[in-house]
């Protein structure tokens, strides 16, 4: 691992266990209960500062974190858990509720003050209405539609960006759309029919939906090379633009994707231009097996991708926290939908990682910029909110089921049971990390 990536992921994983303990520290506080300790990681102390009662520390271990109440283990029989006024046990069950689900929740808030603050100041990603060539034998290609059409406007709404022409699409049911289209500086009616189409989402599984056969109009232009594959062995770099494989032009991305996925182990022979010049690369793709739409095919792959095609509008105060609550509602249904999947089975659990995977991810989006390890480090919160809301004893999930059957059976759950639970928890917990590091490690030494 370069020191970069390390770097990177030392501030990703400690923003997050800060900003997760920092929720349950001030909600605690609000609540008049004592708090002894504010940790960052487990383990020997490696630096702490004690204000009043509560002592700050850097734990040795950083990979979580805790907040030490009064009153919290079960069996404290100390002076002070026996106050109400400043002990945790002691508190309502509501309360205790709300401390245990602060943590949660603070995780929650990141991703939408992160989202906040890239809409506002950097700005809302868009993708222009601008079309790329349609495909042989599509409704776009029927109707006459061609690369460089803008679309203007569907049934007479106007239309801006490319998401908008998809979310016509998903709310036309496949009935017939009339399409304002500029070209060359004349704008005229195009009437399409949509056609149903299947396809693999990104868990795998598959899904129908409402399709023209267009795509976006995406440049040869080359933004990211990956480390250590096909593209960077020969040469290429950022910023290149590839004008034709093996002599034949190409235009569009998506034909320069098509050329090099439709040529497994054969060589192809780029032509980058490059500062004003032009030569020639010979690439060899890597043959790769992957999901397609009838199945598993196997395709190449050298390892590049599109410069970013987007364009940045910058929302208000008021436009971009709503788009930012907006994003992690987003985000956070389609985490819970893969963690649902993972326990049904139908994603595999080789794709489950750990810290090594989570700083190698954390490195490499740190090369593409600051926006990308925000949003990064906001789906990771994310991610770090829902699995932590897990029903398992030692996970805040489980502290808040015992509190409902508390608060269903008028009592305590036993503190023998709890204690037993807890142990059953821990022993899963430290298999799931074992496991995670394991795939980790396989990962790794695979690559």
């Amino acid at each position: 691992m370069s020191i970069q990536t390390i770097v990177a992921a030392v501030v990703v994983l400690g923003a997050l266990i800060f900003f997760h303990e920092l929720g349950h520290f001030l909600v605690a506080k609000r609540a008049k209960v004592g708090v002894l300790k504010f940790s960052l990681g487990f383990g020997p102390k490696l630096v702490g500062v004690k204000k009043g009662e509560t002592e700050y520390l850097l734990s040795a271990l950083p990979l979580g974190g805790y907040v030490k109440m009064i009153g919290e283990d079960p069996g404290d029989e100390s002076p002070e858990a026996a106050d109400p006024a400043r002990s945790f046990s002691k508190k309502s069950v509501g309360t205790r509720s709300l401390i245990i689900l602060a943590g949660p929740l603070a995780n929650l808030i990141l991703p939408v003050l992160i989202f906040w603050g890239i809409f506002m100041f950097v700005g809302q990603s868009y993708v222009l209405p601008v079309a790329g060539s349609p495909e042989k034998n599509s409704p776009a290609a029927a109707a006459g539609l061609a690369a460089g059409d803008r679309v203007e406007a569907i049934d007479g709404k106007a239309i801006q960006r490319w998401d908008e022409i998809e979310t016509a699409l998903r709310a036309s049911g496949g009935r017939p759309l009339t399409l304002s289209v500029l070209r060359d500086g004349r704008t005229r009616e195009v009437r399409v029919e949509p056609r149903a189409e299947k396809t693999r989402d990104i868990f795998g599984q598959e899904i129908e939906f409402w399709d023209l056969g267009l795509r976006p109009l995406v440049s040869t232009r080359i933004g990211q090379v990956l480390p250590g594959q096909v593209a960077q062995q020969a040469g290429i770099r950022s910023g290149d633009r590839v004008v034709a494989v093996d002599g034949a032009p190409v235009g569009e991305w998506d034909g320069l994707a098509k050329r090099i996925h439709g040529s497994p182990g054969k060589p192809l022979t780029l032509t980058i231009e490059r500062d004003g010049g032009r030569e020639d690369v010979q690439v060899i793709p890597r043959a790769t097996k992957q999901q397609g739409a009838g199945g598993e095919e196997e395709i190449g792959l050298i390892g590049i991708g599109p410069a970013p095609e987007s364009r940045y509008r910058r929302l208000n105060p008021f436009s971009a926290a709503w788009a930012g609550v907006t994003k992690t509602v987003d985000l956070s249904v389609l985490v819970v939908t893969g963690f649902a999947k993972l326990v049904q089975g139908k994603i595999p659990a080789k794709t489950i990682g750990g810290p090594l995977l989570i700083g190698q991810m954390a490195g490499e989006v740190a090369q593409r910029g600051l926006v990308d390890l925000l949003s990064f480090t906001a789906l990771l919160s994310i991610n770090l909110a829902i699995l932590n809301l897990l029903p398992v004893p030692v996970l805040d999930g489980g502290h808040l089921l015992f509190s409902l059957i508390e608060w269903l059976r008028g009592k305590p759950v036993a503190l023998r049971k709890r204690e037993i639970a807890q142990q059953v928890g821990l022993v899963l917990l430290v298999g799931l990390m074992v496991f995670a590091f394991y795939n980790d490690i396989f990962r790794w030494l695979g690559q």
